[in-house]
C-alpha cells in the first residue's frame, strides 16, 4: 500500500488541501499520514520582525509568546481530529501526529519515518510581508524532500 504524507503547520493549512489529500489517497488506495508541525521558528521570528520595526515594544513577555504557542497547539489539535473524523467517514486509513520543532526537518524526519511514497503540501498564497517575516519553508523542503511532492495552491 503507498503512504502519502500530508504536512501542516501554524502556517499552511486549509480545508481544501485535506480534502484534495483525502480524494488523492482514497484514488489510489494509499495510507494517510496527517503531521501537524507547530513550528518552533514562527512565534520567535514574528516577534523578532515585528520588534524590529518597532511595532511592538521591547522583547514581548513569555507569557505572550506561551499563549500565542498554546493557541496554535490548540488549534493543531482539533484540526486534526476534524480529518481523522472525515478520514473515517470516508473509508480513508489515516493516522495524525503532531510535532514541535523546524518545519523543514520535522517533515523530512517524518518521510523517513513514514517511508511516505509522496508528500503534499498546502501553499497558501502570501502577502510579501509574510513571506519576509516567515519565509518559506516550503521551499527549503522541495530542495530536500526524497519523495515525489504535490503541492496544493491554496488561498
Amino acid at each position: 500500500m503507498k503512504k502519502f504524507l500530508l504536512v501542516l503547520s501554524t502556517t499552511e493549512q486549509s480545508n481544501e488541501v485535506v480534502g484534495y489529500a483525502l480524494s488523492l489517497a482514497k484514488d489510489k488506495d494509499a495510507a494517510l499520514f496527517v503531521l501537524f508541525i507547530l513550528d518552533s521558528n514562527v512565534p520567535a521570528t514574528i516577534f523578532e520582525k515585528l520588534t524590529n520595526i518597532g511595532f511592538i515594544g521591547d522583547k514581548p513577555g513569555s507569557e505572550l509568546k506561551e499563549a500565542i504557542s498554546n493557541e496554535y497547539a490548540d488549534q493543531a489539535h482539533q484540526f486534526l481530529n476534524d480529518i481523522k473524523e472525515e478520514a473515517d467517514t470516508k473509508g480513508v486509513s489515516c493516522k495524525t501526529f503532531i510535532e514541535q520543532g523546524d518545519f523543514t526537518d520535522k517533515a523530512l524526519a517524518a518521510i523517513a519515518r513514514f517511508a511516505a511514497d509522496m508528500i503534499i503540501l498546502n501553499r497558501s498564497r502570501k502577502s510579501v510581508f509574510s513571506r519576509l517575516l516567515i519565509g518559506s519553508k516550503i521551499d527549503r523542503l522541495l530542495r530536500k524532500a526524497p519523495c515525489e511532492i504535490k503541492i496544493f495552491e491554496g488561498d
